[in-house]
């Protein structure tokens, strides 16, 4: 018998469980799932709460009937500290939880304090709460308030920072207010790491919407209602929302025998801890470059539960195939949809603009909570 445990009930959590159980669909192997969140959240739909009538029912699910469905126990509580030399997870009320395989998928935290004075300044579409604080900071705004919007050095999903500013300039346009609008990030060109042709549509949009952007900057400071540049501007701003860098969860942080950077964990390409041969590490809480977002993380932890299994059956690992397929929201113009996938040492790009793209999403997230929220999904595990 093996015991899995799996740190975190997200995008990469979640398809990790699933795939472990479809893959080793036998009581004996247990599979256990730690997270501080009862409900799985479709977290691309966040950047829709400040400025839509979108009810968080829509996107979300209580996560026990799922994995009680598949013959998987669900544990609602905070980890605090790992011991990798005794596989062990310590539990904030102090509970040891052993396993043979460990995936951390707990995700990652914005770091707020990276960035000098930002910390209590920007306002946040990462969670359900800071989604709805900004709402009702937006339904207080008055015309002629200076707006910033932007991405700082090291961020690395810069894709939110885009959608809130078109979502932003339609939320505006609607209510006929007309307020000073910058943008600015670290890229040296807008999402330039996606290819020309979604960098010529951003840059066609600023030019439209008449807003002033800066690229390849990073932020000096916040202080006294004003951005620092590192291009020598001072941006001043009422309304602020930044993308700041990420770090792990803190308990990363209290775990002594891993070598990380800012909570951020090493791992070889076949998302296998570069310490520890028996756990492996997806989402945002994996050092491994490349896109970070809902969908690498999901493609992540199926990875990760195939490589454990491989890994059991002693056949070699397989390591993570980079592609993009991208949703990014643009107001009232619909979305963008991005692709990007190897393919016999080609990289195949597509890009779509349009309403079309925005109605996918939507159709997408109604599909994607359909079919995990035990409606549409296949039992595995005790009853088959």
């Amino acid at each position: 018998m093996m015991r899995i445990v799996i740190i975190g009930g997200g995008f990469g959590g979640l398809n990790a469980a699933i795939e472990i159980r479809k893959k080793l669909n036998q009581p004996k192997h247990e599979i256990i799932i730690i997270s501080d969140q009862a409900d799985f959240v479709f977290r691309p739909s966040l950047i829709w709460l400040p400025f839509h009538k979108h009810s968080i029912k829509k996107f979300t699910f209580p996560l026990q009937p799922t994995f009680e469905k598949i013959g998987a126990t669900f544990i609602e509580k905070q980890v605090k500290e790992i011991k990798p030399k005794r596989n062990h997870v310590i539990c904030n009320d102090d509970e040891t939880i052993e396993y043979d395989y460990l995936i951390i998928a707990s995700g990652a935290s914005p770091d707020w304090e990276q960035i000098n004075g930002l910390e209590g300044k920007s306002d946040s579409v990462y969670e359900i709460s800071s989604a709805l604080k900004t709402k009702k900071r937006l339904q207080e705004m008055k015309g002629g308030e200076p707006i910033v919007v932007g991405v700082a050095q090291n961020n690395s999903n810069p894709g939110i920072a885009y959608e809130f500013l078109f979502e932003l300039v339609t939320y505006l346009n609607e209510r006929h207010m007309k307020c000073p609008i910058t943008f600015f990030t670290y890229e040296k060109r807008l999402f330039d790491q996606n290819g020309t042709e979604p960098t010529k549509m951003l840059e066609e949009l600023m030019a439209e919407k008449q807003i002033t952007y800066y690229c390849n900057v990073s932020i000096k400071q916040v202080r006294d209602g004003k951005v620092d540049l590192s291009n020598g501007e001072r941006v001043p701003y009422s309304f602020l929302l930044v993308l700041p860098p990420y770090k792990g969860k803190e308990f990363i942080f209290s775990s002594k025998d891993f070598t990380h950077y800012h909570g951020i964990l090493p791992v070889n390409e076949a998302l296998q801890s570069s310490q520890w041969e028996n756990i492996y590490v997806v989402g945002d809480a994996s050092g491994l470059e490349g896109n970070k977002n809902g969908r690498a993380a999901e493609r992540q932890g199926v990875l990760a539960a195939d490589n454990i299994i491989r890994q059991m059956q002693q056949k070699p690992l397989r390591a993570f195939q980079h592609d993009t397929f991208y949703f990014m929201e643009l107001g009232k113009e619909g979305a963008m949809l991005i692709i990007s996938k190897s393919a016999k040492h080609e990289v195949l790009k597509w890009t779509m603009s349009g309403m079309m793209p925005h109605i996918i999403k939507r159709a997408f997230e109604k599909l994607y909570i359909l079919k995990y929220s035990n409606l549409l999904f296949k039992s595995w595990g005790k009853d088959s």
